[in-house]
């Protein structure tokens, strides 16, 4: 069989990077061995899914198969398809080349072209639009160049402005990246016992504070991450980050400001939510609006299809029906085409659970294909609570016994979830036994819901209980 790591690397590469690595390898100054081309374009072929002696005959007709030199063949292939996307990153940011350029130029008395590439690299830099820690090292690289030329040239007349410029965005990379790390550390902390080390002076951030460097995004965003989890009980950190990330967006690359964008939505979640706060429910959809209009949540024009459920979710929680039957309508279609048509339906169906609108609920419900345990496990809830606002005893006593030997018999929900909606079925009938005049009962089951620990929708069962009368 071919060599399994670069069959692997060359399936990572798109459409436009099997032609471009074509001409990569075609061309003599990246690859002087014709027989490299020839492996690429037999494996580009259809060749990954032969075998290596029938993709012999292909590159040397007539010479008895060598083992190792096929090996090394493809072991030199891969090699030049690793330096190929190694290039690429290079020159996707046309500033890095210009620092190695002005690095040439540096000890050399060209002073016109010295200047004219320093003007193009400091103009390349505007242009990106990103004030994030790599920003702040190429800036660093560029006025660090200008300084050692300058030194070069006219060593007596070098000014201050060039090294003061290179300090201060070396300055803010080394604080950006520090503060990344710490919170970083501060995150993995909540989530092993294990903590990583990671050293910060006890005032490190008493001096960011009131420094000059907050003014800069890269700097602020990861402070006030930081300052999240360190006082979680000071909130005026977690509206300055929402603020940044509302008007800050293109100051990031995309996959960085998603990840401030996780810690912000786990500040909520984690921190207040689930420690009673259901305000915060209101701050997550703020949150969630503002990563929909900045398009942080999605990828390469896709939205996470976990982000989606969560959106409605949370929407659906702070009463937002209408909000969120317009989000299905115009949002559905942004997910990855597989998820579309379920995704519809079901998170659909939700909204016309809350909106009473029983009857629709049970039409989609129908249409919901059980793809996934999250599926299986949600429609027929869905369908359980609706069986119930109508008032449908038998079909809802139906469904109890099939759900529970459905959930006994499948293997792949654990214990723990499986006891949580077995407890949701028990407390179910027990809602439709009670009687409204009966005060006691009432109570008692009031408290045992309350008093269970493993349980889904305790809140929509107490909300029941409260309406027996």
């Amino acid at each position: 069989m071919l060599n399994s790591k670069l069959a692997a690397f060359l399936r990572t590469f798109s459409r436009y990077d099997v032609a471009q690595f074509r001409k990569y390898l075609a061309s003599p100054f990246f690859n002087e061995r014709e027989e490299l081309l020839r492996l690429y374009e037999q494996l580009e072929e259809g060749g990954m899914d032969k075998e290596k002696e029938e993709v012999w005959p292909l590159l040397y007709p007539g010479t008895p198969y060598d083992d190792v030199r096929f090996r090394r063949h493809c072991s030199d292939l891969l090699r030049l398809a690793m330096d190929f996307t190694a290039y690429n990153q290079y020159a996707s940011n046309p500033a890095t080349g210009q620092v190695f350029l002005l690095h040439a130029l540096a000890s050399t008395d060209l002073e016109k072209h010295f200047d004219g590439v320093m003007r193009q690299a400091e103009l390349l830099q505007e242009k990106a639009g990103h004030r994030d820690a790599d920003f702040h090292y190429l800036s660093y690289m560029l006025h660090r160049r200008r300084h050692e030329h300058l030194e070069h040239t006219s060593p007596k007349t070098a000014a201050f402005e060039p090294i003061e410029r290179a300090d201060f965005h070396l300055d803010c990379y080394y604080f950006a990246k520090k503060l990344e790390h710490y919170a970083d550390m501060l995150g993995y902390s909540k989530m092993v016992s294990e903590t990583a080390s990671v050293n910060i002076h006890p005032e490190f951030m008493g001096y960011l504070e009131n420094s000059v460097f907050l003014k800069e995004p890269a700097v602020k965003a990861w402070y006030l991450v930081a300052r999240m989890m360190l006082r979680p009980e000071e909130t005026h950190f977690f509206q300055e980050m929402k603020t940044l990330l509302e008007t800050q967006a293109g100051s990031f690359k995309h996959k960085e400001l998603q990840t401030l964008f996780i810690h912000a939505m786990n500040y909520c979640i984690d921190t207040k939510i689930n420690h009673g706060r259901e305000d915060y429910y209101g701050e997550l959809f703020a949150l969630y609006r503002i990563a929909l209009a900045r398009e942080i949540i999605f990828d390469n024009g896709l939205l996470n299809p976990h982000h989606y459920k969560n959106i409605i979710t949370v929407a659906l929680h702070i009463r937002e029906l209408a909000w969120a039957e317009a989000f299905i309508q115009d949002y559905t279609q942004r997910l990855p085409k597989a998820n579309q048509e379920n995704a519809l339906n079901y998170n659909l169906a939700h909204v016309y659970f809350y909106q009473k609108r029983y009857d629709l609920v049970i039409e989609l419900l129908r249409e919901v294909e059980y793809q996934t345990i999250a599926y299986a496990l949600g429609s027929r809830m869905l369908l359980l609570r609706t069986y119930f606002e109508q008032g449908e005893d038998q079909a809802l006593d139906s469904l109890i016994d099939s759900y529970r030997i459905f959930l006994r018999r499948n293997r792949l929900i654990s214990k723990e979830v499986k006891q949580q909606y077995l407890n949701m079925l028990r407390f179910t009938r027990k809602l439709v036994l009670l009687s409204p005049f009966d005060k006691k009962a009432i109570e008692k089951t009031r408290q045992e819901i309350e008093n269970c620990k493993s349980l889904t929708l305790k809140q929509w069962l107490l909300e029941k209980v409260g309406e027996v009368r």
